[in-house]
C-alpha cells in the first residue's frame, strides 16, 4: 500500500508529537516523585526529632512549640504501641 506525501507527513508528525507528549509525562512524573520524596523525608526527619526530644525528657507541650500537635500525637501513639 502506498501512502501519499501528506499521509506520510501526518504519520511522522503524529509520532513525533506522541514522543514529545510521553517525554513530558515522564518528566512530570519524575518531578512529582522528587517533590513527594522530599516531603516524606522532611516529615520523617521531623518525626525522628520529636522521638529524640521525647527521649531527652521534653514535654509534649514543649515539643508542640516547634512541631505540630498532630505530629507529636502521631509519635506518642507509635511509642505506646510498642
Amino acid at each position: 500500500m502506498r501512502l501519499s506525501i501528506g499521509e506520510a507527513r501526518g504519520m511522522l508528525l503524529s509520532g513525533f508529537n506522541q514522543e514529545i507528549y510521553e517525554k513530558g509525562l515522564r518528566e512530570e512524573g519524575w518531578e512529582a516523585g522528587i517533590a513527594e520524596g522530599r516531603e516524606n523525608g522532611i516529615k520523617e526527619g521531623d518525626l525522628r526529632a520529636i522521638r529524640n526530644m521525647l527521649d531527652l525528657g521534653l514535654s509534649k507541650e514543649q515539643i508542640s512549640q516547634k512541631y505540630s500537635k498532630e505530629l507529636v500525637q502521631q509519635v506518642l501513639q507509635e511509642t505506646t504501641k510498642i
